[in-house]
């Protein structure tokens, strides 16, 4: 305990704006002093019970109080009204009210409880009735339109609503498309307001935009000064416009963007790069000079998180690829904030460069906000199935925390339940071993499902395995292959299988410019029993028919590498990932199944569209490509894979090939 631990805890009980007054003290716990006991004393700031709107006639109170971030049964904090009041008088602005005043006040109830009142005066709305250009000979106002937010009232998709902030973003959008086509000195010069009274009294607006176009002007070239670390021809392959090529205003900045990014992917952020404009008005060129004034490198003082309470700091810092003393790197930045926003703990995450204690030092502060990392699921679930036989509806129990007691880890309880299946697991996955990029896991899981096979109880009797074999339902080996070697319902058997395994999957990951290079690896052991009374039922398959009603020792090992590029993991819209798996089950001699699987897996994603629709909200569309090829090998030393048929390769209609319902029923070796 110290004074600075004293005041900490004070200052954050203020924060929280929940109180109107704390009284602090600390007293002795025992007589020796020892410990202490801090008690504050504090007077609590009273609930709202009622939140009223005044002067509201143009809008209705529950679109209001979906604006207010204040609730009924909230704390009263004076900075959430002055924000809501705010965002009350913008909700107005949008829909066409440019005079509209806000004001709030509270008022105390007996019962200790406050009422809040927000006070508003609308003013007269203003309708867009017309807008026109002067001054355009090189552009139609119908495309001049096209560029701008603002529209006069008509039909459905517009109300015509006028709002100040879209009138001054449509003048720059106006010059904008005038400069990004050589137009330079293109400029809205003036904007005038014609406001005319209808019949009903509302307010119509008429907007002129009055715009000097000036001449085009072509690219001329770039030249640099003053650049030392890097050349002339490194800097100049960074400048895409082309020389005797219209000039395009946001392709030049994209060019000297690209020259800055490159020094400050190589740390040097500190420096001046100030573009020179160069213009031959007779000619109608257009040249740059840039001047750059170089510095030192930036290197990193202090790694700094805040918003983080239940995640350890560590945890974060380790998905950084930086560290106290490096280079600054924007690229390695920027993998911070996805691998950050990959660990799915934060629901924001803004990484942020301020000032060191001297030059060319500086802090990077990741500002974080948690959201829940526990998931509880339970319900009914409809899925496909590897059996494509097994009922299709299942009971699913599920627990999963993928950040256990904030040390970044996985712990996880999976129980589903169906008539034919039931299934349950305990999972646990410690991300990071021994501080490095290292993961290791294990898996308990206990199965059974109710399965049926093909028969061979009546002669000719086969092993099942050799050329020209075929169960009972069938008279000829062509029949069954064009039965797509599926006996009828009443050829088939039914037999009930238990599995109990243990698995151990270690792990790596290494950052490459080319995306996360994954390793993997495990070993599952485990017992496997099949039921079925050996009196009444002559398997087909011989691996079926081989231990019945013994527990049979099953162990597979496996290895994979991926290699991950996509933006966020868990909800792509950018990238690609594969991945390679390889499998091989059946390690001792007296196990029943052996046979070598291999799984190639590949995505690909692009987003096609995406608009912003309000400011926290976005409509996005995603091109999405999946791909994969599994194949079923015999081990070396066999001809062909031993293997249940239940275990061997299917279509199962909805994760794999939906739709292909004439396939589902062929279990094979390749798919």
């Amino acid at each position: 305990f110290n004074d600075e631990i004293f005041w900490e805890i004070h200052g954050r009980l203020y924060a929280l704006e929940y109180f109107d007054s704390i009284v602090p003290s600390a007293v002795p716990a025992d007589a020796a002093g020892s410990a202490v006991i801090i008690r504050f004393r504090v007077t609590e700031r009273p609930t709202v019970s009622r939140i009223i709107f005044s002067g509201n006639k143009a809008m209705p109170r529950g679109q209001l109080l979906d604006t207010v971030s204040i609730k009924v049964n909230d704390i009263v904090n004076q900075a959430k009204l002055r924000m809501d009041e705010a965002a009350v008088s913008a909700k107005y602005l949008e829909k066409g009210f440019p005079d509209v005043r806000v004001s709030s006040s509270v008022q105390a109830n007996k019962n200790g409880t406050v009422q809040i009142t927000f006070y508003i005066i609308e003013g007269e709305k203003v309708v867009i009735y017309e807008i026109v250009f002067e001054g355009n000979s090189v552009f139609s106002a119908r495309t001049l339109r096209g560029q701008i937010s603002l529209k006069p009232k008509g039909g459905l998709l517009s109300d015509g609503a006028f709002q100040e902030a879209k009138l001054t973003a449509d003048i720059a959008s106006i010059t904008q498309y005038y400069r990004d086509r050589g137009y330079i000195d293109a400029e809205v010069t003036d904007v005038f307001r014609e406001t005319r009274r209808d019949e009903k009294g509302n307010n119509n607006l008429a907007i002129t935009f009055r715009i000097y176009e000036g001449r085009i002007y072509t690219f001329g070239g770039v030249t640099f000064e003053g650049n030392e670390i890097f050349s002339e021809e490194q800097l100049g392959a960074l400048v895409y416009s082309k020389t005797g090529e219209t000039v395009n205003d946001r392709r030049v900045e994209a060019d000297i963007q690209r020259i800055m990014g490159l020094y400050a992917e190589n740390g040097y952020i500190f420096n001046s790069i100030i573009p020179n404009e160069s213009r031959d008005t007779v000619a109608g060129v257009l040249s740059y000079r840039i001047s750059i004034v170089e510095r030192g490198r930036a290197h990193i003082e202090r790694i700094l998180v805040r918003g983080n309470e239940k995640t350890k700091e560590k945890v974060l810092l380790r998905e950084i690829p930086l560290e106290p003393g490096d280079v600054f790197s924007r690229t390695k930045l920027m993998d911070a904030h996805r691998n950050l926003m990959n660990l799915q703990y934060f629901s924001s995450v803004i990484p942020d460069m301020t000032p060191g204690s001297s030059d060319n030092l500086m802090d990077l502060v990741f500002t974080v906000e948690e959201q829940p990392t526990t998931d509880i699921q339970f319900g009914l679930t409809f899925s496909g199935s590897s059996d494509p036989d097994a009922f299709p509806i299942s009971l699913l129990v599920k627990w999963n925390d993928r950040n256990f007691f904030g040390y970044g880890n996985i712990v996880g309880v999976d129980v589903n339940a169906s008539p034919d299946a039931q299934s349950g697991s305990l999972t646990y996955t410690h991300r990071w071993i021994f501080g490095l990029p290292l993961s290791g896991g294990f898996d308990l899981t206990v199965r059974h499902a109710k399965r049926q096979a093909a028969m061979d109880n009546a002669a000719p009797f086969f092993n099942g395995d050799e050329k020209g074999a075929y169960p009972d339902g069938f008279d000829s080996y062509d029949e069954y292959y064009n039965a797509s070697k599926y006996p009828p319902d009443w050829a088939l058997m039914d037999y009930d299988q238990w599995g109990i395994s243990l698995g151990f999957s270690p792990g790596s990951r290494v950052l490459t410019s080319l995306g996360n290079l994954g390793l993997g690896g495990g070993l599952r052991t485990g017992f496997v029993k099949n039921i079925y009374d050996a009196s009444i039922f002559r398997p087909f398959d011989p691996v079926l028919r081989d231990g019945n009603n013994e527990w049979i020792n099953a162990n597979s090992l496996w290895a994979s590498i991926s290699l991950d590029q996509r933006d966020v993991y868990y909800d792509p819209s950018r990238g690609y990932y594969g991945i390679q798996r390889f499998g091989y089950y059946g390690i001792f001699d007296y196990e029943r199944e052996r046979y070598l699987k291999s799984d190639t897996k590949a995505e690909f994603f692009l987003t096609l569209l995406n608009l912003p629709i309000t400011d926290n909200y976005s409509f996005k569309t995603v091109f999405g490509v999946h791909s994969g090829l599994s194949f079923l090998l015999p081990q070396i030393g066999f001809d062909a894979p031993e293997i249940e048929d239940a275990n061997k390769l299917v279509i199962d209609g909805m994760f794999n090939a939906r739709g292909w319902t004439d396939q589902r029923l062929k279990r094979g070796l390749a798919l």
